[in-house]
C-alpha cells in the first residue's frame, strides 16, 4: 500500500539529538559539563568507527531533544560551514533574564560571547565551543526586555559561582543547516517527513538571505534553514555538525517513514540498531545528513540513571572487542595529550551571528 505524505503528519515529534565532531575528549567534556552545565549521559564509541569515542551530553535524565553528541576524531582538519555542513545549533532557556546570567557566567570562564541580540519574540547570545562550533542560547522574550537592558544587567551583576537553576539549558531550540533553495527544502520535508514550513522570512543578518522554518504543530521551528544568494559547499571536520537527528515515538513510526522514503526513491540507510535507539539516515536535497531516531529504549537501557556516563559502555556486539578498543583509545589519548590544555583559547562568535560565510577567510575570522 502506498503511503501518503499526509499520513506522515505528526510522526516526527522534534529533535532527538545533534551529533558533531570534536578533536579532544578531555577538553570537550570539561566544556560541556563545567561551562554549559550538561551531564555526560553516555561514554561509548562510534559504532561505524569503533576505535574512536562517541560522547553524549544531555540534561540530568538524558531527555530526548537535549542530547548533544560528539565523535572524537583528532586528526580531521577544521570543517567548513556550507551546504552539507550546518551553520549552528541553539539551546533554549526558561526566561529571557537568564541571558544576562549566561553572558556574565561565560565571560567569567573566558568564553567570548556576543552581546544579547533580539530575534523576533526571542533574545539570544552566541558563542563558540573549544572546537569552533557556533552555539546560540535563546529564550522567549515574554517580558519584552531589550538587548541593551540585558547587556547592562550582565555588566552589573557579579558572575554567578555556578549555573543557576533558571539558567539551565532545557534542550535544543533548533538546528540551522544551510539550503540553496528554501522552497525546495520546504517541499522535501512536507512530502517525505510530514513536517510543515511555518515561514520563509528574510534573514536580518544577510542581505538577500532567507530563513526557512520547518517543524510540527508543537515545535514549528525546530529546524531553521539558512539560505543566501551565494551558498558555498561545506565539509564536515573539526568543529562541524555531522548530522541532525529527529525523533519518533515508536519503531512503527520509523518503519513507516522508511517505507515512504523507499517508495519515493529517497536513498537511505535502512533501520540500524544503535542499542539506545534505532536509526534511519538519509540526506536532504543539499546533502545535509539527517537521521530519524526512536525515543526508546533510551540511555538507561544499560546503566542506572545515577551511573549514566561514568564508564565506557559498549553495545553487546562490541563487548568481545573491549580490550582492543580500550587499548586503541589509550593510544589516541597519549597522542592527543597536547590538545587537552585547560582552559582552551576560545574563538570569537561570528558577527553578524547568522550570516553564511562565503569564503574560507570569513569562516576563520
Amino acid at each position: 500500500m502506498t503511503i501518503s505524505s499526509q499520513s506522515l503528519e505528526g510522526l516526527v515529534t522534534g529533535l532527538h539529538h545533534i551529533t558533531l565532531v570534536t578533536s579532544n575528549e578531555a577538553t570537550n567534556r570539561r566544556f560541556y559539563t563545567e561551562v554549559l552545565g550538561l551531564r555526560r549521559v553516555k561514554l561509548s564509541v562510534n559504532q561505524d568507527d569503533v576505535f574512536h569515542r562517541h560522547l553524549f551530553y544531555a540534561d540530568d535524565k538524558g531527555t530526548t531533544g537535549s542530547a548533544i553528541t560528539f565523535f572524537e576524531w583528532p586528526d580531521l582538519p577544521p570543517g567548513a560551514v556550507g551546504l552539507g555542513s550546518p551553520h549552528h545549533l541553539s539551546y533554549r532557556v526558561r526566561r529571557a533574564d537568564a541571558i544576562a546570567g549566561w553572558v556574565s557566567w561565560l565571560g567569567s570562564n573566558g568564553v567570548k560571547v556576543s552581546p544579547p541580540i533580539g530575534r523576533g519574540d526571542h533574545i539570544s547570545v552566541y558563542l563558540k565551543d573549544p572546537d569552533g562550533v557556533t552555539i546560540e542560547i535563546t529564550a522567549q522574550n515574554e517580558d519584552s526586555l531589550s538587548a541593551d537592558y540585558l547587556a547592562a544587567e550582565a555588566k552589573k551583576v557579579s558572575p554567578p559561582q555556578n549555573i543557576l537553576p533558571e539558567m539551565r539549558l532545557l534542550g535544543f531550540d533548533h538546528a540551522s543547516p544551510i539550503t540553496s533553495d528554501g522552497a525546495l527544502t520546504k517541499k522535501f520535508f512536507e512530502k517525505f517527513l510530514g513536517l510543515k514550513s511555518k515561514s520563509i522570512l528574510p534573514n536580518p543578518d544577510q542581505k538577500g538571505g532567507q530563513i526557512t522554518a520547518i517543524g510540527n504543530a508543537e515545535r514549528p521551528e525546530f529546524l531553521r534553514y539558512l539560505g543566501s544568494q551565494v551558498t558555498p559547499d561545506g565539509f564536515v571536520g573539526e568543529g562541524s555538525t555531522h548530522h541532525i537527528a529527529m525523533a519518533v515515538e515508536e519503531d512503527a513510526d520509523q518503519l513507516r517513514l522508511m517505507r515512504h522514503l523507499d517508495e519515493t526513491g529517497i536513498g537511505n540507510s535502512g533501520i540500524i540498531d544503535r542499542f539506545w535507539f534505532k536509526s534511519l539516515y538519509f540526506r536532504d536535497p543539499d546533502g545535509n545528513l539527517l537521521e530519524v531516531a526512536t525515543k526508546k529504549p533510551g540511555y538507561t537501557a544499560d546503566e542506572g540513571i545515577d551511573k549514566l556516563g561514568t564508564s565506557l559502555v559498549l553495545p553487546k556486539w562490541l563487548e568481545p572487542r573491549r580490550a582492543e578498543i580500550e587499548a586503541r583509545l589509550k593510544r589516541t589519548d597519549e597522542g592527543n595529550a597536547a590538545h587537552s590544555k585547560w582552559p582552551p583559547v576560545y574563538r570569537t562568535p561570528p558577527s553578524p551571528p547568522e550570516e553564511i560565510p562565503t569564503t574560507r577567510r570569513e569562516q576563520e575570522a
